[in-house]
């Protein structure tokens, strides 16, 4: 039934063309009273089908006018419970719907948190085309899209999400509030002074979420003076080793006593010259601006305090056999300010590397635990 129902619209519509020498020769097509649109006729099951008339020339536009001026397809159905016909309406809504999965087309949408308040400044960004945008300061924003595209909306201090778009409605979105914060890119880095087995456990004082190579247990890997990590499990080189996870800690941690406020204009210059005065080499100065600089940038302003070599066990201890003669670890803890405010200036030690040398550095947006007023 359904090849005689396609067979049937083509010669409508053919008969139609010749009928109006017209370019526009689409049928209206009318199920249960709704226009829809005519990609309608692909998700009704032809047994689903009660009747199916046609209106044509002055019959159609009297009803339905212009609009109608190709003729019109009248569909009843049977058997569709009233919740799939509704779900059917909305999707097939002449307003709402696509031509063809390639349209462009523009959507809109407004991003709430859990207390519905509208949010300003959330990342908004199709993970097809990689376009980005931002909501303004009454939580709205305007992104282009296709049907079946995936949009990712993301704040620093809320749980992400993914919206597919199946249709031009506007978007509501709330998103609820992280509440650990998630160390992002911890990565360590070994330096040998000759060719070496190093055995690495890490006790984090929270929960571990990635790893690379797979942590398990402990990393087992043969590293060499130039940095290179053989990774006995998988077999495989690796320029550093890498983890991330959720941690808590309790209120007295983030009442921070010193720091540093630092401009966007200024993160470059500003990191480059922290991280070599803590110990940092070209490369790894480098690995560490090319992460965070872009979340950093996000901010007008931010306030940055460092934890540093001992006090990094308050996150996660490392067990190194042999033991390095040198470590150097760095966890960068920020939050992003509108105004630029005073906080004393935090006083970060050097440490001069020798012999075998460990290097670790990480951050995390301290955002969701603590207040701008606070400072």
């Amino acid at each position: 039934m359904k090849a005689l129902l396609n067979l049937f619209i083509f010669l409508f519509t053919i008969t139609t063309v010749f009928a109006q020498e017209t370019t526009d020769n689409s049928p209206l097509i009318v199920v249960n009273g709704n226009i829809l649109h005519k990609d309608v006729l692909e998700a009704i099951d032809p047994k689903n089908i009660e009747s199916l008339n046609v209106l044509k020339d002055k019959a159609a536009t009297a009803v339905y006018g212009q609009s109608a001026k190709n003729g019109v397809i009248l569909i009843t159905t049977k058997d569709i419970s009233k919740r799939e016909l509704k779900k059917l309406y909305k999707k097939y809504s002449s307003e709402n719907s696509i031509n063809k999965e390639t349209d462009v087309f523009k959507i809109s949408g407004t991003v709430y948190d859990c207390e519905k308040l509208e949010l300003s400044g959330v990342y908004i960004k199709n993970l097809n085309s990689k376009a980005e945008t931002q909501t303004d300061i009454d939580g709205k924003f305007s992104i282009e899209v296709k049907i079946n595209d995936i949009l990712e909306i993301s704040f620093l201090q809320f749980k992400s999400q993914k919206i597919k778009i199946e249709n031009k409605e506007n978007l509501i979105v709330n998103l609820k509030a992280e509440q650990q914060i998630i160390l992002e890119k911890p990565v360590i880095y070994l330096y040998p002074t000759e060719k070496k087995a190093i055995d690495i456990k890490l006790d984090l004082k929270g929960e571990l979420l990635t790893t690379f190579p797979k942590y398990d247990k402990s990393w087992e890997v043969i590293a060499e003076p130039n940095g290179q990590i053989f990774d006995k499990k998988t077999n495989r080189y690796y320029s550093s080793l890498f983890w991330d996870g959720t941690i808590d800690f309790p209120s007295a941690h983030y009442k921070y006593d010193d720091g540093f406020i630092v401009s966007k204009d200024n993160l470059t210059e500003f990191l480059i010259k922290k991280l070599d005065h803590i110990g940092l080499n070209n490369q790894e100065t480098n690995e560490f601006i090319q992460y965070w600089l872009p979340i950093l940038e996000r901010n007008k302003y931010n306030f940055i305090h460092f934890l540093v070599n001992e006090e990094c066990n308050e996150i996660a201890t490392l067990n190194v056999n042999p033991k390095p003669e040198t470590s150097i670890r760095i966890y960068m803890e920020f939050y992003g300010l509108e105004n630029r405010t005073i906080i004393k200036e935090q006083q970060l030690p050097k440490t001069e590397r020798k012999g075998f040398t460990l290097v670790e550095w990480g951050g995390a947006d301290v955002s969701s635990k603590i207040r701008e007023n606070e400072f």
